[in-house]
C-alpha cells in the first residue's frame, strides 16, 4: 500500500518569527484590544439569555447527578440536541464554586469566557503566522476582535467561542511534527470542538479528508477511527434516548413534537421544509436539495458577513454614514456578498498553494449550513471561523495587490497600502461603527436576582425594553405562581432560571382547538406572550389566548399589550384582574 502523500504544490511557506520586536508589538496590541473589548463588560454574570440557559440547565443536571436532563421540562427528560461539552464545563463551575445559583456561578462563567476568549485569540494568531507575515496575521486579527459576534458571542454561554479554541488548539497540534503523540493531541482537540458544537463534524470530516486527498491511507484509517469515537458515541446515545419508553411516551403529547428543537435531535428538526412552520410538512429530497441550492447564493453573503459585518449593519453604515440613498438593502447585500465572493477566491488560493486543511474545514462547513433552514443563525455559525475567513480574505487582496503594486512607479513605497488601504478601511469602517451602535444603541442595564433575591446590574448585548419588560413579567410571575405551576413561553429554559418553575414551549399548532388540547396535556397554568424575537408564543398560541375568555384570562400587561400573561381559569381562581404596567 502507498501510503505516500500525493504530490501537490509546494505548501505555502512559512513565516519566520525572527523579528522579535515586532511580535512582541503584535501581541502587546492584541492585548490592549482584549482588554478595550472585556473592560466596559467585566460585571456581573454571564448571559444566560436564549440558549445559554439551556446549557445552564443542562449543566445543572450534571452537577446534581441527575444525568444529562431538561430540568425545566416536566419529567426532566433526557437531552438530544447539544452535545455536553459545554454544560459538563458549566458543571464543573457548580460542582467547584458549591453553587447553582445563576447569578454566583455567572460571574464565574464570565472570568472563564473571558481567558478562554483571550485563548482563542492569542492562539488564532500563531495559527495565522504559520500562513502570514506578523504584519498581515495582525491586521487580520484585528478584523476578528473587532467583528461584533466575536464580541457578543463571547459575552453569552454559547458554545461558539469555546468552539473556535478548541479549533484553533487542533489546528497548532495537526501543524506539528508527525508522530503518535501529534495525531492523539490533535484528535483528543477535534473532538473537545465536535463535543462542543455538533458542526464540528465538518473539522473531523476535513481532517480525514486531508490525508485520503494527500493519499495516506494509513494515516486516514487512524484518523477516521479517532473520528468515529465521539460520532459514534454521540449518536449512539441520541438513538438510545429515542428509543427509550420515555422519549416515545412522553409526559405531555408533544413534548417531542419534531418542531420542539430544544427536544429533539437536529436530524429531526431539519426535516421539516420550515421547522417554524411545521404545518407545511416535512421536506422531500427535491425540497431539500433546493433549499441547499437557494441557500448557496445567501451562504456568499454570510461568509462576507463573517469578515466584516452583518448586512443589517451594512445598511444602517451606508446610510447614516455615507448618505447613500435608499434602496440600501441591496446594495448591503451586494457589499456583503462580493467579500463573501473574495473569501471563497482566498480559499483557491490556499488550495493552489498545497494548502489543504483550511479550505476543506471551510468548504465541508459551507456544505453542512446549507442544509439548515435557519439563515437568521448563520452570522452566529461562522463567526467561531472568522480567522479562517480572514486568512482567505487577505489572500485574495495580496494576490490582486501584488500585481498591481508592481505596475505603479517604485518610488512609492507604500503601494500596498495605497491598493488595500481603501478595501480595509471600508472593513474596519464599518465594523467600529457597528461595534459603537451595539455597544451605546442596542446594550441596555439588565437587573438580575440571585437566590437570596439580592440584585446585580450589569449592561448585555441586545438589552431592549422588550428584553427588559419580559424580564420584569418573570419577576411579577416569580413572586404570584406557586411551586407546581408550569408556564408556556418562547424561552422556556430562560423562565425557569427567572422564576424557579417549570416551564415549556408552547405548540406550533395553529388551530386554536388542537392548540387548547395541546396545553391541556402539560398542564399549561401560564403563558408568557412577548416581542423579544421569533415570539413562538404570539405566532401560535395568542390567537387561542384572545379567543378564549372561558379557558384563559390576561392577567399581565405592558406598553401596547407587547407583553402579556395569560392564566388558566381554575375553579379555585375564577377571574382576575389585569395588572397592566
Amino acid at each position: 500500500m502507498n501510503d505516500r502523500p500525493i504530490a501537490l504544490k509546494a505548501p505555502m511557506p512559512t513565516w519566520p518569527l525572527n523579528d522579535t520586536r515586532r511580535e512582541r508589538l503584535a501581541l502587546i496590541v492584541l492585548s490592549v484590544l482584549i482588554a478595550l473589548a472585556w473592560i466596559p463588560r467585566m460585571k456581573g454574570p454571564l448571559d444566560l439569555r436564549w440558549d445559554g440557559a439551556a446549557y445552564y440547565v443542562l449543566g445543572t443536571a450534571l452537577a446534581e447527578g441527575k444525568g444529562y436532563r431538561l430540568l425545566n421540562e416536566p419529567g426532566d427528560i433526557e437531552a438530544v440536541q447539544y452535545p455536553p461539552l459545554l454544560p459538563a464545563i458549566i458543571a464543573a463551575h457548580q460542582v467547584i464554586i458549591g453553587s447553582n445559583d445563576a447569578v454566583i456561578v455567572g460571574r464565574w462563567l464570565r472570568l472563564s469566557f473571558f481567558l478562554v476568549f483571550a485563548a482563542y485569540i492569542f492562539t488564532s494568531y500563531v495559527v495565522l503566522r504559520r500562513f502570514l507575515s506578523t504584519d498581515y496575521a495582525l491586521l487580520a486579527m484585528v478584523l476578528v476582535m473587532l467583528n461584533l459576534y466575536t464580541s457578543f458571542l463571547s459575552d453569552l454561554c454559547f458554545a461558539e467561542i469555546p468552539y473556535g479554541l478548541a479549533t484553533m488548539v487542533f489546528m497548532l497540534c495537526n501543524g506539528r511534527r508527525a508522530g503518535g503523540l501529534s495525531v492523539i493531541s490533535a484528535a483528543v482537540a477535534a473532538s473537545a470542538a465536535y463535543l462542543l458544537r455538533t458542526a464540528g463534524i465538518a473539522l473531523l470530516a476535513a481532517w480525514v479528508l486531508e490525508a485520503l486527498i494527500r493519499r495516506a491511507y494509513a494515516q486516514t484509517a487512524i484518523r477516521l477511527g479517532l473520528a468515529l469515537i465521539p460520532v459514534l458515541g454521540w449518536h449512539a446515545y441520541v438513538s438510545l434516548v429515542e428509543s427509550s419508553q420515555s422519549y416515545i411516551h412522553p409526559a405531555y403529547t408533544y413534548q417531542r413534537a419534531d418542531y420542539l428543537f430544544y427536544n429533539v435531535s437536529y436530524a429531526k428538526n431539519v426535516s421539516y421544509r420550515d421547522p417554524f412552520n411545521p404545518e407545511l410538512g416535512k421536506a422531500s429530497l427535491r425540497q431539500l436539495l433546493g433549499r441547499v441550492r437557494n441557500n448557496v447564493w445567501a451562504m456568499l453573503a454570510a461568509l462576507g458577513e463573517g469578515v466584516t459585518a452583518k448586512q443589517g449593519y451594512w445598511t444602517i453604515f451606508l446610510g447614516r454614514i455615507l448618505g447613500l440613498e435608499p434602496p440600501q438593502h441591496e446594495q448591503a447585500e451586494m457589499i456583503a456578498t462580493t467579500f463573501g465572493i473574495m473569501v471563497l477566491a482566498g480559499l483557491g488560493l490556499l488550495l493552489f498553494h498545497g494548502e489543504l486543511l483550511v479550505p476543506l474545514y471551510i468548504l465541508v462547513y459551507f456544505s453542512a449550513l446549507c442544509l439548515t433552514p435557519w439563515p437568521q443563525q448563520w452570522p452566529r455559525y461562522w463567526a467561531p471561523l472568522a480567522p479562517f475567513l480572514a486568512l482567505a480574505l487577505l489572500q485574495f487582496l495580496r494576490a490582486i495587490g501584488r500585481p498591481i503594486s508592481h505596475a505603479l512607479p517604485q518610488r512609492m513605497t507604500w503601494r500596498r497600502v495605497v491598493i488595500l488601504g481603501p478595501i480595509i478601511g471600508l472593513i474596519l469602517s464599518v465594523q467600529v461603527f457597528t461595534l459603537y451602535d451595539s455597544y451605546t444603541r442596542e446594550s441596555g442595564e439588565a437587573v438580575v436576582f440571585d437566590q437570596q433575591n439580592r440584585p446585580t446590574r450589569h449592561r448585555l448585548f441586545y438589552y431592549s425594553k422588550q428584553y427588559r419588560d419580559l424580564d420584569e413579567a418573570l419577576d411579577w410571575l416569580r413572586d404570584r405562581s406557586e411551586s407546581g405551576d408550569i408556564i408556556a413561553a418562547s424561552m422556556p429554559h430562560w423562565t425557569y432560571l427567572r422564576t424557579g418553575r417549570q416551564a415549556v414551549m408552547p405548540p406550533f399548532e395553529r388551530s386554536p382547538a388542537k392548540a387548547q388540547e395541546l396545553l391541556d396535556s402539560v398542564p399549561v397554568r401560564y403563558v408568557v406572550v412577548d416581542k423579544t424575537g421569533i415570539d413562538f408564543t404570539r405566532n401560535f398560541t395568542l390567537p387561542l389566548l384572545r379567543n378564549a375568555p372561558r379557558h384563559w384570562s390576561l392577567i399581565y400587561s405592558k406598553g401596547d399589550d407587547e407583553l402579556q400573561i395569560y392564566q388558566r381559569i381554575h375553579p379555585r381562581v375564577g377571574d382576575v384582574g389585569v395588572d397592566r404596567h
